[in-house]
């Protein structure tokens, strides 16, 4: 037996010895990719989950996300061409009051197909209402963002009207939140994006006002944008208004239906997310 023990030892260990050293394959290129984001902007309903069903690789579905929320780790690299996306609801029990019930996760919200093409980068905005007889029902609205050059110097910010409840509104940038003079954005409805604002670094507040007056939408004082931090050798910049070289939007959203499984909101407001962050400036 001891004998036996000893000639299946010897055994493993050439084998062990031949697989060391067959490290030979073949190495394979990624595929072209465009850069895709997921936000829901849907105000009366569950959170959702956004899925490519019709592959796996460079599909990276955006799960659990919340009302005004944006779909983890941003823009995520997808394959190119056209892409089958169906988007789910999400009622997990840590976010809403009711448990899980396997006929409302399988319900699909959104059924399409988008054409993604390489080095694009896009914001798919969910949009509308969930319910019957709304004014707009929900849909998913495809965003091209052709980022502006990134500058050290420079802060830049874009508006984009995800609101169909509020609809249109005046849009100040400023940076103490007292709206007065002209509006950085005019009557900017719903489904309608400015393009990018350019300022220095410095504080920007983005104020919402009813189209021809000074009456607020939301928040009388506006909505800051927090100011970032600067980069060092252990980590990266964040993006704000004091971070030269921050890209971001300013996502108009609606109130929350009230009673609704949705996040609540009890005004439209704004929410700032990036669209490229500053660079680093200190070596790692």
């Amino acid at each position: 037996m001891r004998f036996q023990r000893l000639i299946a030892a010897a055994i493993l260990a050439c084998g062990v010895s031949a697989c060391a050293k067959d490290v030979q394959g073949v190495t394979h290129a990624p595929p072209l990719l465009a850069y895709v984001r997921y936000i829901n902007a849907v105000p009366d309903t569950f959170n959702m989950d956004f899925r490519a069903v019709d592959q796996v690789t460079y599909s990276q579905p955006f799960l659990n996300t919340a009302f005004r929320g944006l779909g983890a780790g941003n823009y995520q690299g997808y394959a190119v061409g056209s892409r089958h996306i169906r988007i789910f609801l999400d009622p997990a029990p840590a976010n809403n009051t009711v448990a899980v019930d396997p006929a409302v996760a399988s319900t699909v919200m959104v059924d399409t197909t988008v054409t993604f093409t390489a080095g694009t980068y896009y914001t798919l905005l969910h949009v509308g209402s969930a319910r019957t007889g709304a004014a707009v029902k929900e849909k998913l609205w495809i965003i091209t963002d052709a980022l502006p050059t990134q500058s050290s110097a420079s802060v830049q910010t874009r508006i984009v009207n995800a609101a169909p409840v509020q609809g249109a509104v005046d849009v100040y940038v400023t940076a103490t939140g007292v709206a007065a003079g002209a509006p950085a954005a005019s009557s900017l409805a719903f489904g309608s994006a400015t393009t990018w604002f350019s300022q220095a670094p410095g504080a920007l507040v983005v104020s919402l006002t009813t189209p021809g007056t000074l009456v607020p939408v939301g928040a009388a004082a506006g909505y800051t944008l927090q100011p970032g931090t600067a980069g060092t050798t252990a980590a990266d910049p964040i993006f704000g208004s004091g971070q030269g070289g921050s890209i971001l939007t300013a996502f108009i959203f609606d109130a929350s239906v009230v009673g609704s499984q949705a996040a609540q909101f009890a005004t439209p407001g704004v929410v700032f997310f990036p669209d490229k962050q500053p660079a680093r400036t200190t070596s790692p």
